[in-house]
């Protein structure tokens, strides 16, 4: 793997932090899954970070451990009173997703709102931190 190449890249817009994975995860190390994991959660504590975007539109799969990490940093998050939602989900991403039953449910407290595309989730975002 590239040195240069980031396995999350992250985007800050008012109180959202937006997170951009890239790539498939099973090309990275574990360190390196850890590190970008540890990066994330230091950037989601910072007290101007209330909400938490994951945009997925450059990568087409993830595995069992980034789910790991969706469900730590949306806990996180929504500790802090804050929401976390997903955007440009592939096909495969939300059936996994949902097989976990970790899509729009109610009744599991790490559940994810997904949205189509992210002017949309952050259309919901601003609608939540106004009211």
């Amino acid at each position: 793997m590239p040195e240069d190449r980031k396995i999350v890249e992250f985007e800050r817009l008012g109180s959202t932090l937006i997170l951009i994975p890239s790539g498939q995860f099973t090309e990275f190390r574990d360190h390196d899954i850890r590190n970008a994991y540890n990066d994330a959660y230091r950037m989601v504590t910072q007290p101007e970070v209330r909400h938490l975007l994951v945009d997925f539109s450059r990568m087409a799969y993830f595995g069992s451990t980034f789910v790991g990490i969706l469900i730590r940093l949306a806990k996180k998050v929504r500790g802090d009173g804050g929401q976390a939602v997903l955007c440009h989900l592939s096909d495969d991403m939300r059936e996994m997703m949902n097989r976990l039953m970790l899509l729009e449910n109610p009744r599991i407290e790490s559940s994810w709102k997904f949205f189509a595309t992210r002017q949309d989730a952050l259309a919901f975002l601003g609608s939540e931190s106004t009211g």
